[in-house]
């Protein structure tokens, strides 16, 4: 479990807001139908939870690990789901009603869409962008140019890390919450993150909190894996994110 804090000016009368976040879990399970990770999720009271995709396995296409936990958090605690390149590939190339599914048990999903909700007197507009750095200006550049121009707290929901190497770059986002890279898979002190396919030696963002030029970003390293390699000196992680007034600092 890792815990973190953000300030913003943002934020009603002192009040905190808590995130737990979660991602990469495909389909593993901590305790029978989760229950440990529930527990665990239920001591820290959150506000709300937010899922950066990837839960589920593409090649599997079982739902039942994800709708059980899910419909456990929604006892908890509001939960904003955005998918991931999994959930994507189950959705749009074999017809899996996974969407319909998390939608009918109350889950958020957000699929290059924003949702408004007040935590604690603060207004926050809770996106998801589900696109990758490749398909961006096809799929997601209009979502967000439009999501950019809100003066709420904005929240943003997105897979991929790397798209903001490039798009979103210089985007001006108050909490960005990627998963993707599973940490970088093996951990070097100091350094970080070793490796992903996607960009090789060294990923950029490849687990903490990161502050950009007009955004904070934080890329979990997850909770599972899918390619068969060990995670090294990268323990599965439940991340926890208390977003406040007051200016204390941990970033990367």
């Amino acid at each position: 479990m890792t815990f973190h804090h953000l300030y913003s000016p943002k934020i009603v009368g002192g009040e905190n807001i808590r995130v737990v976040v979660l991602s990469d879990l495909h389909n593993r399970e901590f305790g029978p139908g989760n229950g440990e990770l529930v527990e665990r999720i239920a001591a820290l009271r959150p506000d709300l939870i937010a899922i950066a995709g990837d839960m589920v396995n593409a090649d599997d296409g079982n739902l039942d690990v994800i709708l059980t936990l899910c419909g456990k958090l929604l006892e908890l605690a509001p939960v904003y789901y955005s998918p991931g390149n999994h959930e994507s590939s189950l959705m749009y190339e074999k017809g899996s009603p996974i969407e319909g599914q998390l939608l009918d048990l109350g889950v958020h999903v957000l699929v290059n869409r924003a949702e408004e909700l007040t935590v604690n007197r603060t207004p926050l507009l809770i996106g998801g962008l589900t696109t990758s750095t490749e398909g961006y200006e096809e799929y997601g550049a209009v979502f967000f140019e439009e999501y950019e121009k809100s003066s709420a707290f904005k929240l943003l929901i997105a897979h991929y890390p790397s798209l903001y190497y490039e798009a979103l770059a210089d985007g001006a986002v108050d909490l960005g919450i990627c998963g993707h890279y599973h940490g970088g898979q093996f951990r070097l002190p100091v350094v970080g993150g070793l490796y992903h396919g996607d960009t090789g030696l060294f990923p950029k963002y490849s687990g903490g909190m990161y502050r950009l030029s007009n955004s904070t970003i934080f890329v979990s390293r997850g909770m599972g894996g899918h390619n068969g390699l060990p995670r090294i000196n990268n323990r599965p992680e439940l991340a926890v994110i208390d977003i406040n007034g007051r200016q204390e600092t941990n970033y990367s």
